[in-house]
């Protein structure tokens, strides 16, 4: 029971902040009437603040309160103008024993529950002692409130068991006399906003570099910083630093208690606008008179301190002169100074002084609005500036006065007021054709900047452009595109600005003929250059080349054109005869331009049909602006009209497709264990290489290579197929010619697609019939490089298909190279060499040492050979614990092996080299006479017998036919000539 009364009491203490309260205290379970009710300390503090929520304090002791068994429950009720009551702490006495308690709340009651029996008897009389806490929000009020807090307590059935008055409580306003957060110093009046000087309360926002302040209020104490880098730093007053951190100060450094927020201070606008009513702040006004140009004028502000200072606008000249009492022509207003608003004369957020310059000659002016006291500095204070221009200084300048054709010029209008409308012109006699599409006419003035309308008049004859000045620079931005003007002078003319807006060609054309011009600047524009890179000199028909070249800056796209007798005519780039025709390349803003892998005979324009034949031409490229313009390209041009324009061109000679292939076999051999063979070369003119492989018995095997982008080719591993059989192999590189079909384009209709395909499926045919190998390759022929008009190209070579064969052929100690099976000391390192048909690198040969055993004493491998099949192995004996005998050298390529017996011995001698015979002198002769001689007859030489030849399996590659097997048999029979040939010399 103690604690219920001590949580009534933090209750009551809430009561008391707000008004006067009736609380009413519920004593559950059998009770009988207090006999008194002490009130042992006041509630504390008995003055508090509106805006705050502040703990209240009080003990309440009751008197011979009869115990029972049960739970007893002490309950407060708040009236409702209380709010966010919370009992804190509430300790319940009996006598001297703490009784057990707990506090809640439920809406505005609070509860203290006795949890203990209070006398450990049921009938016995207690004194119970009440100490509590309540934390209490407070309404606002209007002005300062003194309120009387009661409180009686009432048992279950509603018994009065007695009541007290409890405290007089005040409420403070903080708000202060004005119903803001500021009041003037002392705390009376308004704040003074001229000197910023007065008293701040609870929620006002303080700047930083206040001075004259002081606090008021509940937080009259002092508030130090909340949250932050600064937690903890006080407050500086009354004179606030300029760096004072920003945020928020209260009395206890809890975010919640009263305080105030620090925040810098900032002019947050000024403008300055002409008549128009557009800001030309760091622009420029025509000087004008007091009801034009610079006499004008408005100033627009505002900042975010009108609480703490009023702003004040101040106007100097070139030499740094306050004009501001003749500028500022506002009549005085709240503050009684034209130059001076404070908060009451904000409209819209914003205050404005009318200005007038038109009587202070031209010059640029300095405005600047700030504090009326500390807050003129930092962000605190703007500036701007406005310059008064005479009539006459209005021009046009360049950015700059020569430049390429093709190029944009950005031209600006200065010395004009901003929101002004100005008409810029180029007359048509600056054209660079006099037949220009109507489109092209009005590209000349890109729309652009500030430019709000482009156009060509048909009436004045001009292209034209209508440029508004800037509200922010004071300055109009346009730009001319050069591509259709012509490469001399060009005259640009600017006009006065215009009474309104023209929206329209007849506004425009109308303004032309009533304003004067103010302005004709010139500027030069030169012819710009183009040229080819590649391709070079050559061409070969059908072939792709890389097609790229310079430009200068200004062109944007370059059309190309190939003459050989007569006008120039287009070249299509697309590489393609279907579709329509790529006639332009653009080029990058490096002034280069670049198109790959092109086949320039392929295509569908009349420049394609001239590079299809051998023959020389001339390969040109134009500004395509100068042949037409990008979409609109000419498709033949004739040499003057080529010429006059920016353009180059140079000779080329196209030539007839090429072929040129080599073969890789091993010694002219190529094992069926591989069945592959090693091919490049090159090709112009077909970006596909056929291969095929005939055997003896007419099997045909077919497969290809593309060919790279630099026109050549290589397959390290090229197929040859399962299905050859061992013996002669005919092998033929094949390429279509020109007109991209082989022969006279029989084998077209085999699949319907390219020429490839058609030969592979001829192919596939032969090798399905029984045809010999010279019939297949006769019936190939006659399809391809032998059928009438043929200009198909083609390489023929001849190897043997032949088991995989590896043998020994010298044996010899390192560094004394000798032919056959030599000895080896057993501190050699042996030197084994031979010859295999295997492919290097995808195969290995193994030397191995036996004894006669089989023990292996020396092994070494390598899979490193050429192409002649000639290895060569270093195996070293000086490891191996060798005595002097015969030993097995075997060679295996994992296919088979080779054997041969080497004899090691203790030492090898080296032979000595017999003495060099010491030469005599030779005696002088005496001359004697020779004697006549007499005829002889001469013996005749006995026959030399002839060598042997020996066959070499050498490739001859041919172009057009080749050898075929008719060649094979001619040098059988050759070398069966030379074997009788030496049997009869012997």
């Amino acid at each position: 029971m103690t604690a219920s009364i001590q949580l009534r009491a933090v209750l009551l203490a809430a009561l008391i902040a707000l008004s006067p309260v009736a609380g009413t205290v519920a004593f559950s379970g059998t009770a009988v009437a207090a006999s008194g009710i002490t009130v042992d300390s006041a509630l504390s503090p008995t003055t508090v603040d509106e805006q705050s929520t502040v703990s209240h304090d009080f003990t309440v002791t009751v008197t011979d309160v009869a115990a029972d068994s049960g739970t007893d429950s002490l309950a407060v009720t708040l009236p409702s103008t209380a709010t966010g009551a919370t009992v804190t702490s509430a300790t319940v006495t009996n006598n001297t024993t703490t009784v057990g308690s707990t506090s809640r709340v439920v809406g505005r009651t609070a509860y203290v529950n006795v949890t203990q029996d209070l006398s450990g008897s049921s009938n016995a009389d207690v004194d119970l002692t009440v100490d509590a806490t309540i934390r209490v929000s407070w309404g606002s009020v209007t002005s300062d409130q003194t309120d009387t807090v009661t409180y009686r307590f009432t048992d279950s059935g509603g018994n009065d068991l007695g009541s007290a008055t409890l405290a007089t409580v005040t409420v403070e306003d903080v708000a202060g006399p004005s119903g803001t957060t500021r009041a003037g110093p002392g705390g009376s009046g308004a704040f003074d906003t001229v000197d910023g000087e007065g008293v701040v309360y609870d929620g006002a926002t303080v700047f930083q570099g206040e001075s004259g302040i002081e606090l008021g209020g509940a937080i009259s104490g002092g508030v130090v910083k909340a949250a932050g880098d600064a937690e903890g730093v006080p407050l500086e007053v009354p004179n606030v630093p300029e760096d004072q951190p920003t945020g928020r100060y209260t009395t206890d450094g809890s975010s919640g208690s009263p305080g105030v927020t620090v925040t810098t201070p900032r002019v947050t606008t000024l403008d300055i606008e002409n008549v128009r009513g557009v800001d030309i702040a760091g622009g420029s006004v025509r000087q004008g008179d007091a009801n034009s140009g610079s006499g004008e004028l408005t100033v627009v502000g505002a900042w975010n301190y009108e609480e703490a200072e009023n702003l004040e606008v101040t106007v100097e000249d070139n030499e740094g002169l306050d004009v501001t009492g003749d500028a500022i022509v506002e009549p005085p207003g709240s503050t009684g100074d034209p130059a001076t608003k404070q908060a009451a004369d904000i409209t819209d957020d914003e205050v404005r002084w009318d200005m007038d310059l038109s009587d202070l000659d031209t010059g640029t002016f300095r405005v600047t609005l700030a504090g009326t006291d500390d807050l003129d500095f930092g962000t605190a204070s703007r500036s701007a500036t406005i310059t008064v221009t005479s009539g006459d200084d209005v021009r046009l300048v360049f950015d700059r006065r020569t430049v390429t054709r093709g190029e944009d010029v950005t031209f600006r209008i200065r010395g004009s007021s901003a929101g002004e409308y100005h008409i810029v012109t180029i007359a048509e006699n600056e054209f660079r054709s006099g037949s220009l599409t109507t489109a092209q006419r009005e590209r000349i003035f890109r729309r652009v900047g500030d430019t709000v309308l482009t156009g060509y008049s048909e009436q004045e004859d001009v292209a034209y452009a209508v440029v508004e000045i800037d509200d922010d620079t004071g300055v109009g931005v346009g730009q001319i595109d050069t591509t259709n003007l012509d490469d001399s002078d060009i005259d640009v003319d600017l006009y006065r600005a215009s009474p309104d807006r023209p929206t329209s060609e007849s506004d425009v054309d109308a303004d032309i003929r009533s304003l004067d011009l103010v302005d004709d600047p010139s500027m030069t524009v030169d012819q710009g250059e183009v040229s080819i890179t590649n391709p070079r000199d050559t061409y070969a028909v059908g072939s792709e080349v890389t097609l790229n070249g310079t430009a200068s800056g200004g062109i944007d796209d370059v059309a190309f054109y190939v003459r050989r007798q007569g006008d120039y005519r287009l070249l299509d780039l697309d590489s393609s005869t279907a579709g329509g025709t790529q006639a332009t390349l653009s080029v990058d803003a490096d002034g280069t331009f670049e198109e790959e892998d092109i086949v320039l005979s392929e295509g569908n324009e009349a420049g394609n049909s001239l590079l299809s034949l051998p023959g020389t031409y001339r390969l040109g490229v134009i500004d395509a602006a100068d042949a037409g313009g990008r979409g609109n390209i000419e498709r033949s041009l004739s040499v003057s009209e080529f010429t006059r324009g920016t353009s180059f061109q140079r000779s080329i000679r196209v030539t007839d497709t090429e072929l040129s292939a080599t073969y890789q076999a091993v010694g002219g051999q190529v094992s069926v264990d591989d069945r592959v063979v090693g091919v490049s070369g090159t090709s112009l003119g077909s970006r596909t290489v056929a291969f095929l492989f005939i055997d003896e018995r007419g099997n045909i095997q077919y497969t290809d290579v593309r060919v790279d982008a630099d026109n050549t080719f290589e397959e390290d591993d090229l197929d040859i197929g399962e299905d050859l059989e061992e013996g002669p192999i005919i092998a033929i590189a094949l390429t279509a010619g020109r007109d991209g079909e082989f022969g006279d384009g029989g084998l077209s209709s085999l699949t319907g697609g390219d020429a490839y395909s058609d030969l592979q499926q001829f192919a596939t045919d032969l090798d399905r019939r029984s045809l010999t190998g010279e019939q297949v390759r006769a019936r190939l022929l006659s399809e391809t490089t032998e059928a009438t008009a043929s200009d198909d190209r083609m390489v023929t070579t001849t190897f043997r298909l032949a088991d995989s064969r590896t043998t020994i052929r010298n044996v010899y100690p390192q560094g004394v190279p000798a032919s056959g099976v030599n000895p080896i000391a057993i501190d050699d390192r042996m030197v084994v060499e031979g010859a295999t048909n295997l492919r290097p690198g995808d195969n290995s040969i193994t030397a191995e040492l036996l004894t006669d055993e089989g023990d292996s004493v020396a092994i070494a491998t390598t899979d490193e050979w050429g192409y002649d099949g000639n290895y060569r192995i270093v195996l070293p004996l000086d490891d191996a614990d060798l005595e002097p005998g015969t030993y097995t050298l075997e060679v295996d390529d994992s296919y088979n092996t080779d054997t041969v017996q080497v004899e090691i011995v203790r030492s090898r001698q080296t032979p000595t080299p017999e003495p060099t015979p010491t030469e005599r002198p030779t005696p002088t002769e005496t001359a004697t006479p020779e004697p006549t001689p007499t005829a002889t007859e001469r013996p005749t030489p006995e026959p030399t017998p002839e060598p042997t030849p020996t066959a070499t399996a050498t490739p001859t590659p041919t172009e057009g036919g080749g050898p075929g097997f008719g060649a094979l048999v001619a040098l059988v029979a050759l070398a069966a000539v030379a074997l009788l040939a030496r049997r009869r010399v012997r």
